[in-house]
């Protein structure tokens, strides 16, 4: 019973598999396709929206990052909205806004019970702007000056949203083998972003690189329907949106438009992390639900299946390797075209030592993502 039981498994996740790739393929197609804005189009006025709290070492980088934006300085503001900042946040701010004449500062010296503090703060700056467009990222961020122009580029008419690429940067000494393990893993959560986008289903996103039409953000409600949520502005917001069948997603394939992420810098760090992406999925309602089930679910067969056979319990080794291997060959085939696309292809020389341990990571991190709690900055969920 377990063999068939692992062999279905197996089936069904390759089948999402090449669903999340048939989706890719789809999201270039549709990327050349589209009709570019004509060169006499309006250039767009946009809104970059950023939530800070106690930033007071990644201001000043990011500041010079937004002021040398080669997007045209009268099309574009930046409003940076200080979320109870117990450091030099907002003194930098003022400071920075006397010689910016685009960027504007708001404070929020409360919080209010029900509201994750960084949504409250988003929706705030998102009411306060003006732009057609927002954008989003974080404020221990640095935008390249090519990030709005090159995220714009990827808008059409009937695009409501997106989402783009965040590699990890790393600001502490981190082994080489375990730098990339940890970079191919950020990169295969960007391809699965950008396959289930362009499935019209998107699964994931990050809110360090994210952008959608702000009358889209008014329109769905903005966070209200998920407001209590700590985390969730990215990929939840974007589940609401995909509700509405007019709304199409987009996501950026340009190197210009990446915004590196600084990388967890201790073990904790990754731990709470990771549970809070595994948390996300408890909020999900779509039927792209389904294989993230079928994905955990062969995971932890797998797992079981060595585990026990290694204790004496079951003898399935020979089995469970096979999925594992199956499993794996169906991931490279998927990450290959996605990495040639966004430039990563050097990540791929670390597949195997990251498939090696990823059975036990999605059934470790998708367990206490369901019922772990789990700390971002001071906030507990």
């Amino acid at each position: 019973m377990f063999i068939w039981i692992l062999a279905l498994l197996t089936i069904a996740y390759l089948s999402v598999i090449l669903v999340l790739h048939i989706g890719f393929r789809r999201l270039k197609h549709r990327i050349a396709q589209s009709p570019l804005p004509t060169p006499n189009s309006e250039i767009p006025l946009v809104s970059v929206v950023i939530a800070a709290r106690n930033e007071e070492q990644n201001i000043p980088g990011l500041l010079r990052s937004l002021a040398s934006q080669e997007y045209p300085r009268d099309r574009f503001e930046i409003i940076i909205v200080d979320d109870r900042s117990e450091d030099a946040t907002w003194s930098l701010l003022e400071d920075a806004r006397k010689t910016m004449l685009n960027l504007r500062t708001f404070r929020i010296g409360d919080q209010l019970p029900g509201y994750a503090p960084k949504k409250r703060a988003l929706d705030a700056g998102i009411r306060a702007s003006t732009g057609e467009i927002l954008l989003l990222t974080d404020a221990d961020c640095t935008p390249p000056p090519t990030w709005i122009s090159s995220m714009l580029a990827f808008y059409r008419e009937d695009v409501s949203v997106v989402a783009g690429y965040s590699p990890y940067r790393f600001v502490v000494s981190t082994p080489r083998v375990l730098r990339g393990m940890l970079s191919l893993d950020c990169f295969a959560w960007a391809a699965v972003a950008a396959a289930s986008a362009g499935l019209g289903q998107p699964l994931t996103a990050t809110g360090t690189n994210l952008s959608y039409r702000r009358r889209t953000y008014l329109e769905v409600g903005g966070f209200e329907p998920i407001k209590e949520w700590i985390s969730g502005d990215d990929d939840l917001f974007m589940r609401q949106v995909a509700e509405r069948s007019e709304d199409r997603f987009s996501y950026a394939l340009d190197p210009a438009s990446y915004v590196p992420t600084i990388a967890p810098r201790s073990l904790k760090q990754f731990w709470h992390q990771r549970i809070r992406f595994g948390s996300k999925g408890r909020h999900h309602r779509t039927p792209m639900t389904v294989g993230v089930v079928i994905i955990y679910l062969l995971n932890v067969t797998i797992v079981g299946g060595l585990v026990g056979s290694l204790l004496g319990v079951i003898d399935l080794l020979g089995p469970s390797l096979i999925a594992w291997a199956f499993k794996s060959l169906g991931e490279f085939l998927f990450l290959r075209p996605v990495a040639a696309a966004l430039g990563e292809e050097e990540l791929l020389l670390y597949f195997l030592p990251t498939a090696l341990v990823h059975p036990l990571y999605v059934s470790l991190f998708g367990f206490l993502g369901l019922f772990g709690a789990f700390r971002w900055k001071e906030s507990q969920n």
